[in-house]
């Protein structure tokens, strides 16, 4: 068995997106690993070159990063070209932000092993635990209006699979999500990957959002991202005053995160109560915060087809 892993990444020092530390969580397990380096301008493609030097399964492609028509679809796209420079029998998606830890290394490779033949199996689910507002906080499992609990980020590599939409999630040539409930994947019950995008302080937390917004302003789901930002004021209360949806972490157990991740979680200087500190100051950071409330919508579009018909019908719209 040969697994490939892949990834895409554009500024990601800019963005202050862990990458090396993810690319580094992952190496372990792979044959080989692809990173599709889009243009950036702040040295990221020097550090991956560097960590190449290191570790030679990892192979470079760079790439242009242009806009398309439909918004976000550049994240799929870039994902999609990834998968095609990929030589294993399985593909091993991991984003700039994500980490795998080596507890779960034999758990995931005995997994593929003993499904290496059933090919009606396309795709392996992780759970998964996303860290917010530092590296000792993260969202309870409660929380899934807020955070998605599982994704795939196990493909077979038969070329029958795509990434689609913001690249969250991956489907067959004739359309059908790859996902447990579809009987063509597999829930890896041992298996997590830790999301390290809102390990951050507020300041950088907001940069990161408002970078993202740009990838995400398409008219319709523009429009729903203006509608929850101005419509409940329960959200800034349920973000910033109840830190209750939060699991937190003794800051002595560097050993809950990946190997790779834990310099990073021992140089955090400032607590998860900072938010609350840095929101009067920066007004605007609400606004991305109530993006998760955005993205209930948005993932509610792109999971249903007939979404804008039941709109209508609600409406009594023609």
């Amino acid at each position: 068995m040969k697994l490939s892993g892949f990834t895409f990444i554009r500024n990601g020092i800019l963005m202050g997106y862990p990458f090396i530390e993810s690319i580094r969580s992952a190496l372990p397990i792979c044959d080989e690993f692809i990173v599709v380096v889009c243009d950036s301008n702040d040295g990221t493609r020097e550090k991956l070159i560097e960590l190449q030097a290191e570790e030679p399964k990892i192979k470079l492609f760079d790439s242009d990063w242009k806009q398309t028509e439909k918004k976000g679809s550049i994240m799929s796209e870039k994902t999609n070209a990834a998968i095609s420079h990929i030589t294993g029998d399985y593909g091993l998606y991991i984003q700039g932000d994500e980490g795998i830890h080596e507890k779960d290394y034999s758990a995931i490779v005995k997994a593929l092993d003993d499904n290496l033949n059933n090919r009606e199996i396309k795709g392996f689910e992780f759970n998964y635990i996303h860290f917010f507002g530092g590296y000792f906080s993260y969202a309870k499992k409660s929380e899934k209006k807020f955070f998605y609990d599982k994704e795939v980020r196990i493909i077979r590599n038969d070329k029958t699979v795509v990434s689609w939409g913001d690249a969250m999630g991956f489907k067959d040539i004739n359309g059908n999500k790859i996902h447990v409930e579809n009987g063509n994947a597999i829930l890896l019950d041992s298996a997590t990957m830790y999301h390290y995008g809102r390990a951050k302080n507020p300041a950088s937390m907001y940069k990161k959002e408002k970078a993202m917004e740009e990838l995400y302003n398409g008219k319709i789901l523009n429009f729903f991202k203006n509608w929850v930002s101005n419509f409940d004021p329960r959200v800034d209360k349920y973000i910033y005053s109840d830190f209750s949806w939060l699991e937190r972490i003794d800051k002595r157990n560097l050993d809950f995160h990946p190997e790779p991740f834990r310099k990073l979680a021992a140089a955090q200087n400032w607590n998860i109560d900072d938010f609350k500190n840095f929101m009067p100051q920066k007004k605007g950071i609400r606004q991305f915060f109530k993006m998760f409330i955005y993205r209930i919508v948005k993932d509610s579009i792109n999971e249903s087809k007939n979404a804008a018909n039941k709109i209508r019908k609600f409406f009594n719209f023609n």
